[in-house]
């Protein structure tokens, strides 16, 4: 646990990047066109993660369990299968859905899935930090870089140059992993069945929960009131920051005492990575709640209450994501995998009704109560589910009175 200042320091670096461009993006095109802009955006995220087949999960775990892949399912993975996917989902989606951008949005999405896996390959040879700010940045600042670009054009075009961008930036990476000494000891010449529907389920799954607010608030809301709402999201995300931190700090420790069988260090772990997410996090939610009244100055008029209180229920909501930080870690890890989908399927599920039950009537206020309120319950659902399977508690209660000393004794 010793390197998450140094893990959160470069976490920090990244997530202000990307917080700094789409502020960027929100001052220079105007909330209505910044949110047109992160529709399409979010709809290429998703779109990277459906197109990938679960590429970025799948080169991870087979570059790194000593079996190696082939360079053709290397390439395949980083470009064909997902190639192939779009060509054959674009007539569909075209139909379907006329007056969207699909050729634009789908394009963004192979260039995602490109950087998401060549981050999976450069992290098989070693190149930890690298790989991370390659995946959570990567993405981002083609899309500030894009729109520099584009200055004055539509959204489409933005997210084209984008992924032109993202491209240029994925054969750079290739050169890099191709000259790196141990290249070669992730290769193999026989073909491995890698394939993971699992794998590829939760990645699917995962985005959808990360992007569903902005994708189906954005289709529904008015441009200027959605491109607050993104915003607002944004900044409220800040709070989870820590998250993230704590599980590529303890995912080792929590990885290795449960192939030990040992439950008293399992639990020690399971409460290092919540104390790692919850003691930063909870004071960056205090430090957002002393900010609500910005939310207000910075509202068009005749939304400035409602931006107040959007911005205090998603603090809320990215604070209950910091209560339960181990959660996922540890089902994932721990042979409970499946109940991490299952808390996500319901997330999405309770968020998608709540959504129809308010119908035409939605608001941004009803967008944040609807992503928060799904959000919560598939977060206590998984603790619940792994307390009542292993008998550990992965929330930050485990910081407070007894139970704080009883994992600090062991």
């Amino acid at each position: 646990m010793g390197s998450a200042p140094r893990t959160l320091g470069l976490r920090i670096a990244i997530v202000g990047t990307n917080f700094g461009i789409m502020i960027g993006l929100a001052w220079v095109l105007g909330l209505e066109a910044f949110g047109q802009l992160t529709f399409l955006w979010g709809g290429a995220m998703l779109a990277g993660t459906i197109l990938s087949l679960g590429g970025p999960l799948i080169l991870l775990r087979a570059l790194t369990d000593g079996g190696g892949l082939r360079l053709w399912d290397i390439f395949g993975y980083c470009l064909i299968y997902p190639g192939l996917v779009a060509m054959a989902l674009l007539g569909p989606l075209t139909w379907s859905f006329p007056d969207l951008p699909w050729e634009a949005v789908l394009i963004a999405g192979l260039g995602v899935n490109l950087l998401f896996c060549l981050a999976s390959v450069m992290r098989a040879l070693g190149s930890i930090q690298s790989s991370m700010a390659l995946r959570d940045a990567g993405p981002q600042l083609s899309l500030g870089i894009g729109a520099t670009f584009a200055a004055g054009f539509s959204g489409e075009t933005t997210i084209v140059l984008a992924a032109i961008v993202m491209g240029l930036a994925g054969i750079a990476v290739t050169i890099w992993c191709s000259r790196q000494s141990n290249f070669t000891d992730v290769l193999t010449q026989t073909a491995r069945p890698v394939w993971s529907p699992s794998l590829y389920g939760t990645g699917v799954l995962g985005m959808g929960l990360a992007q569903m607010d902005l994708i189906i608030g954005g289709a529904i809301l008015s441009g200027e009131a959605f491109g607050l709402y993104a915003l607002l999201r944004r900044v409220a995300n800040l709070v989870a920051l820590p998250v993230t931190v704590a599980t590529w700090v303890s995912a080792a420790p929590i990885s290795s005492a449960n192939g030990r069988g040992d439950l008293a260090g399992l639990c020690k772990a399971s409460a290092e990575g919540s104390k790692i997410a919850f003691y930063p996090g909870a004071a960056l939610f205090v430090t957002g709640l002393m900010s609500l009244p910005l939310a207000g100055i910075i509202a068009p008029n005749g939304l400035e209450i409602a931006a107040m209180t959007v911005f205090a229920i998603l603090l809320c909501g990215a604070l209950g994501q910091v209560i339960y930080a181990s959660s996922y870690t540890v089902s994932t890890l721990c042979g409970l995998a499946q109940y991490s989908v299952y808390a996500r399927v319901l997330v999405i599920f309770v968020y998608v009704l709540a959504i129809q039950i308010i119908g035409e009537n939605l608001t941004i206020v009803g967008n944040a109560v609807a992503y928060v309120v799904a959000l919560t319950m598939g977060a206590i659902s998984l603790w619940w589910a792994i307390q009542r399977r292993l008998g550990i508690d992965t929330s930050a209660l485990v910081l407070i009175g007894r139970k704080a000393r009883e994992w600090q004794a062991y």
